[in-house]
């Protein structure tokens, strides 16, 4: 029997297996496309997508049915409850949607699948996941079928943050933020590849935003005694909103393997050496000065600074480290440009406007911005273990990359500006595309986790 051999990205070989064990382990996700497979009489190692292709033009049916269970055919297993301690299942969601449908199932009673950290209403759902897959569903199959990354499925932004405002034990927060060290980071079999469901970026929110109203309760009380105190308030709301975008970021970030002490050094140190970078990008260029034009400039000396900082530590591969790197370097570059736009605001400017206006748009500008050219960096970095082709050559970089700077051309263009309706709906435009961006980065970056939980491949 023909037997092969596969190489995984860090080098590590497995096998030999017969063909039926390839397949297998494929279907399963255990092994990805890009990985190199190898047997006696090949002159080199193929990516197995080749091998596959070849298979399947030879033997169509051979392949066919694990490629309806890669696509995402294959159901996940749901199970049923009435409220007592008795389960009822494993079912597929197709059947559960036809009785909840069909009136069969109550929409008050509970479904729970591995992975779910409690168990929720039929009826909602079913409901969320319908509302949301429909509109992110077609907008996830575009953006993946431009930029390569893999299509997500059963995506519910509903679930996603469900539980962000429930009660929550103090040593979790105290987890989340000592996470990174020696001692601290989690092993790689206690890491959870679920969609995380962040929480804690909400507190940190309502607290920063606490703090802006207690200036301003502090305005109000001593008038023009606490002048003094007038920049605090301008550079907390500054603050407020992209930190706690960077916070959600690090929820993302599942490996939980940067300490919080290095995403300061980024937000202080990136966020200033960018800024610095940008202005010596601006006079290279020579550009006319448009507006637009700050999209590749910033979005470039974003990207560089954060592979300078990450350079000894997180210069990885690791998506979910890239995003959380670029995110951190997004927030310091929006903390500090928003606090230059309040320092030169010119008579008949409200300090305080530019603030809230900057604030309220932060978590569709910078920081994503940023977390999705460094995203896609890290991406590239993954491939160029697999053909040595440089990062920065990398299609699956550039794919993505323009995405980002274009996303930021548009946002500072002038088109959509003559009214208040089309400017939102300009902003719209980019939020979903930026946001759904994010969410495909995510995806990807869970994916990786997940395969190298399942070889054990430890970075």
């Amino acid at each position: 029997m023909k037997t092969y051999l596969i190489k995984l990205p860090d080098g590590t070989q497995m096998g030999p297996f017969p063909w039926e064990k390839i397949d297998k382990l494929y279907s399963s996700r255990r092994i990805s496309g890009d990985d190199l497979v190898w047997t006696e009489g090949m002159s080199e190692w193929l990516p197995l997508r080749e091998i596959r292709k070849q298979k399947a033009e030879l033997y169509p049916q051979q392949t066919g049915a694990s490629d309806d269970s890669r696509s995402g055919k294959k159901e996940e297993s749901y199970f049923l409850s009435s409220g007592g301690e008795s389960r009822k299942g494993p079912y597929t969601l197709k059947e559960i949607s036809n009785w909840y449908h069909t009136g069969q199932l109550s929409p008050a009673a509970f479904l729970w699948k591995e992975g779910m950290t409690e168990w929720v209403r039929v009826g909602e759902f079913i409901s969320s996941h319908q509302e949301d897959s429909s509109f992110w569903g077609s907008i996830f199959g575009m953006l993946s079928s431009l930029t390569g990354l893999s299509p997500i499925e059963k995506f519910s932004l509903k679930s996603m943050f469900k539980g962000m405002f429930h009660r929550r034990p103090e040593q979790e927060r105290i987890d989340f933020f000592t996470s990174g060290g020696l001692k601290s980071t989690p092993s790689l079999e206690e890491i959870s590849t679920d969609w995380p469901a962040p929480w804690i970026f909400i507190r940190v929110l309502g607290l920063s935003l606490l703090m802006c109203i207690g200036f301003l309760g502090m305005f109000s009380a001593f008038g023009d005694r606490a002048m003094n105190a007038a920049p605090g308030l301008l550079f907390a709301i500054s603050f407020a909103v992209p930190f706690s975008v960077l916070t959600l970021f690090a929820e993302f970030n599942v490996r939980r393997n940067i300490s919080w002490y290095s995403i300061i050094v980024l937000v202080l140190g990136g966020g200033t050496l960018s800024l610095i970078v940008t202005f010596i990008l601006n006079d290279l260029s020579d550009n006319p000065r448009a507006a637009y034009w700050a999209g590749p400039i910033e979005e470039v000396a974003k990207l560089l600074v954060a592979i300078f900082f990450a350079r000894k530590l997180f210069l990885n591969g690791q998506i979910l480290n890239g995003m959380l790197c670029g995110a951190a370097v997004g927030a310091g570059f929006a903390i500090f440009e928003t606090a230059g736009y309040i320092v030169n605001s010119g008579p008949g400017s409200d300090p305080l406007d530019i603030a809230v206006i900057r604030g309220i748009l932060a978590p569709f500008a910078h920081v994503p911005w940023a977390a999705i050219m460094a995203g896609a960096f890290w991406l590239a970095m993954k491939k160029k273990r697999q053909n040595n082709i440089p990062s920065i050559l990398q299609p699956s970089f550039w794919r993505i990359a323009v995405i980002s700077i274009g996303l930021h051309m548009f946002w500072n263009s002038p088109l959509l500006m003559k009214s208040e309706l089309l400017a939102l709906c300009k902003y719209g435009i980019c939020a979903v595309i930026c946001w759904s961006m994010v969410f495909l980065l995510l995806n990807e970056g869970l994916l990786q986790v997940r395969h190298a939980k399942e070889h054990k491949i430890y970075l």
